[in-house]
């Protein structure tokens, strides 16, 4: 029989843990045996705040059980940490994990797909990506970057499939398979380009118009959140450079606080999906 352990935690420290394991495709247990695995020693160096779990008073619990891999270790770690107390020992690793920023601990949890990725950028190579869905596409990688809000990761990459660039997120990837083709780095002036300055929306030269009520200019400056890159102001006119992607995740929250003026066919969007609302709640 396997080894159960449950682990008490501060509330925000939990949720930060719920989290993440629902945010990046996991189950508990697997999650908790992968921070066990990789955090005990190997990774002393990822360090958080620990002074942050100390703001909740409030806690919660985790219990899992131990997997092969880790019951095989499991002793021997804690006598190599000198831990005097299981749970403390687990829950120590759980609160320096969850006191880093997101991106950070993205990085941490898909550190081997990271690292495929990585070594086929300094080669020069292009690799196989599956994601969740099981879709499966060829791409060159050229770069892994954050959001500005430390949030996420992507992969900048060239899509063969699409014939085009694409920006996907870490957080989707199941398996990364590297081959032995060069990577497409015809458009070098590009790549660089967009690895200096970093879009998770690759919006760069597309400007969108957009009119918004006063209301949708007080939201404007509220929601941080995939907010487009402001290029001019006029009255209720303003213009963003974005892409049509951007503009439909971060718009969608202001409903008829903010209309699309151009491009014709991110308006059409807007207009087919609120149809689609009002005759689903006639229904």
């Amino acid at each position: 029989m396997s080894k159960k352990i449950k682990v008490t935690l501060p509330q925000n420290i939990y949720e930060i843990i719920k989290n993440d394991i629902s945010d990046f495709n996991m189950t508990s247990n697997y999650f908790m045996n992968y921070i066990f695995l990789n955090l005990n020693d190997k990774y002393k160096n990822f360090k958080g705040n620990p002074a942050i779990a100390e703001q909740s008073k409030e806690k919660s619990s985790i219990q899992f059980n131990l997997n092969k891999e880790s019951s095989l270790i499991y002793y021997d770690v804690l006598r190599d940490n000198n831990a005097q107390n299981e749970s403390e020992f687990m829950r120590s690793l759980l609160i320096r994990y969850a006191t880093n920023p997101k991106n950070k601990r993205e990085l941490f949890i898909f550190k081997e797909s990271v690292e495929r990725i990585n070594l086929a950028i300094k080669d020069k190579k292009n690799v196989y990506i599956t994601f969740n869905d099981d879709r499966k596409v060829k791409v060159s990688p050229y770069y892994i970057g954050s959001s500005d809000l430390e949030i996420a990761n992507y992969i900048f990459c060239y899509d063969f499939s699409e014939e085009k660039y694409k920006n996907y997120k870490l957080n989707y990837l199941k398996q990364v398979y590297t081959t032995s083709e060069g990577a497409k780095w015809e458009d070098n002036d590009y790549i660089e380009d967009m690895i200096k300055n970093f879009d998770p929306f690759l919006s760069k030269g597309q400007v969108i118009k957009i009119r918004l009520s006063e209301t949708g200019k007080k939201l404007l400056k509220t929601i941080k959140i995939n907010r487009p890159k402001l290029i001019s102001e006029d009255g209720d006119l303003f213009e963003f450079e974005a892409s049509d992607e951007q503009i439909k995740r971060y718009f969608s929250y202001f409903f008829d606080e903010a209309t699309v003026i151009e491009p014709i066919e991110l308006k059409e969007w807007f207009i087919e999906k609120y149809e689609n609302a009002l005759k689903n709640l006639k229904k």
